[in-house]
C-alpha cells in the first residue's frame, strides 16, 4: 500500500526557530523627535540621529493625557499627532498604554477611544500603565477600567465591542522562551552570581507557588504567551504574558539604558534552542540622555538581534503580530486530503488578513499541495526550500511592514 503524504503545522513562519516582539512602554520619552528615531532606528536601515538603522520590525505604545515631561498623544503638536496615525495605521504604533495618568472619567475615555479608532487600521492591545485609572487589572496594576460604576470604567466600550481583544495585566516571567518548557539558563551571569541565583529562586518559586494553585502566577507554570483569562466585570479576554531575562530580575534592565544586558547571545542562543516566543517587557524612552539616547552599548544589542534574524533564527515582530499568530495558531483546526497525487489541506479558522500570515506546513512534496481556507481555494501559497529539519514546506506569505515616510 503506497503511503501517504504526511502533514504537520510549523511551530513559527519559515524559516525561522523562535518569535520575539520588542513591546516597548513609552514611559519618560522626553520628546517627538526620540519617540520617532527610535521607530526609524528599529524599523529601517537609515541612518538616523541614534545610528544606522538596525532593520527589524518593532512596534510602539501610544497613550494621551501625562505630566509634561513624557511624550504622549495630547503632549506633542500637530505634526506629532499626524506622524501617530501614520503609524497606527502601518502597524508601527500597536499597543494602547492606557489612557494615560490623568484620565479617569467617561467623556475623555470616549474622546480618545475614537481618536485612534478613526483609522483603518486599529489598535487592538492593550498594555495596562503603572496605577493609571483606566488600566484594567484592579489587582497587580490597580486599575478601575473594568470595575462597574467607577469613573474610569470603559470595558463596556474598548473591550467589549471587540476593540481590545489582547490584554497585558502586569505579568512579566524571567524566562525568556515562551510556549515551551521554562528555562533559566540564559540568567546565570558568573559575574554576578548572587544576584542572578536570586532571580532564578524567584522564577522557581513563582512556578511553585502555581502548582500549589496560585492565581497570580498561574500563567508562570503554563509558560505560554497567551490565555484566556476574565476581567473584574466577566468579560472575557485574551491576556498575554511579558518577559524580561535580565539577571537582575524583571525590573532591571527594561531601559533602552540596559537592554544590551537582555538582548545577549546567551539570551537569544536559548530563545532559539527552545524554539519560544517572547514579548519583551521594555521601556525604549528611558534613554541614556536627550543629547545621546543610545549608546555604542545599545546599538550593539539591536545589530546583534538583527544579526539572528538576518540568519533566519529569530523572527522579530511587533506585538500584535505575534500575538495574532499565536492566537491563530492555537485556535486553527486544520484537515488533510489525498486527492490522486495532490494533498489538499482544508484549513478551518475564524481569523483572516494578517492573522493567517506566516502559517506554514510541513509536506512531502511542496509542488502538489493545495490550500482551502474555510472551504475556498487559497492560491498564493509559497513552496520553501528545505529548512535545518529536511523538510519541504508550503506557507502564507509573511510580509514585512511598510514603514511609512515620517
Amino acid at each position: 500500500m503506497k503511503k501517504k503524504n504526511t502533514v504537520s503545522l510549523r511551530k513559527y513562519p519559515y524559516p525561522y526557530q523562535a518569535m520575539l516582539a520588542i513591546c516597548s512602554d513609552l514611559d519618560e520619552t522626553p520628546n517627538k523627535e526620540i519617540y520617532f528615531e527610535t521607530a526609524k532606528y528599529l524599523n529601517t536601515i537609515e541612518q538616523t540621529s541614534l545610528g544606522k538603522g538596525v532593520g527589524l520590525e518593532v512596534g510602539n505604545t501610544i497613550y494621551f493625557d501625562m505630566p509634561s515631561h513624557n511624550f504622549s498623544y495630547t503632549n506633542t503638536d500637530d505634526d506629532g499627532r499626524g506622524k501617530i496615525h501614520q503609524l497606527i495605521e502601518s502597524g508601527h504604533i500597536d499597543c494602547l498604554h492606557s489612557f494615560g495618568d490623568f484620565v479617569d472619567d467617561r467623556v475623555s475615555i470616549e474622546k480618545y477611544w475614537n481618536t485612534i479608532q478613526s483609522g483603518k487600521r486599529k489598535i487592538e492591545v492593550w498594555v495596562d500603565h503603572a496605577q493609571a485609572p483606566t488600566n484594567l487589572d484592579n489587582d497587580i496594576m490597580q486599575g478601575r477600567g473594568a470595575e462597574q460604576g467607577t469613573t474610569a470604567y470603559h470595558s463596556d466600550l474598548t473591550v467589549q465591542s471587540g476593540g481590545l481583544p489582547f490584554i497585558w495585566k502586569g505579568r512579566v516571567t524571567s524566562c525568556v522562551a515562551q510556549n515551551a518548557k521554562r528555562s533559566y539558563q540564559s540568567l546565570f551571569n558568573k559575574l554576578k552570581i548572587k544576584a542572578s541565583l536570586k532571580t532564578i529562586a524567584l522564577e522557581f518559586i513563582k512556578g511553585w507557588l502555581a502548582r500549589f494553585g496560585n492565581q497570580k502566577y498561574a500563567m508562570h507554570k503554563a509558560n505560554k504567551v497567551l490565555r484566556k483569562a476574565t476581567l473584574i466585570d466577566g468579560t472575557e479576554v485574551i491576556e498575554f504574558m511579558r518577559c524580561n531575562p535580565a539577571w537582575g530580575g524583571v525590573s532591571c534592565f527594561d531601559q533602552a539604558r540596559g537592554i544590551h544586558h537582555v538582548l545577549t547571545k546567551e539570551m537569544l542562543d536559548t530563545l532559539v534552542q527552545n524554539e519560544g516566543c517572547s514579548v519583551l517587557y521594555s521601556h525604549l524612552g528611558k534613554v541614556h540622555s536627550i543629547e545621546e539616547p543610545f549608546t555604542e552599548e545599545t546599538r550593539q544589542a539591536f545589530e546583534l538581534l538583527a544579526e539572528y534574524q538576518g540568519n533566519q533564527k529569530i523572527l522579530t515582530t511587533t506585538t500584535r503580530r505575534l500575538l495574532g499568530y499565536n492566537r491563530t495558531v492555537e485556535e486553527l483546526d486544520f484537515s488533510v486530503k489525498h486527492i490522486g497525487e495532490e494533498t489538499h489541506i482544508y484549513l478551518t479558522t475564524d481569523y483572516s488578513g494578517e492573522d493567517i500570515q506566516g502559517l506554514t506546513w510541513y509536506v512531502e512534496d511542496a509542488k502538489k499541495v493545495r490550500l482551502f481556507i474555510n472551504k475556498e481555494l487559497f492560491n498564493a501559497i509559497t513552496i520553501n526550500p528545505k529548512d535545518i529539519t529536511g523538510k519541504e514546506s508550503v506557507s502564507i506569505i509573511w510580509p514585512t511592514l511598510a514603514f511609512p515616510k515620517i
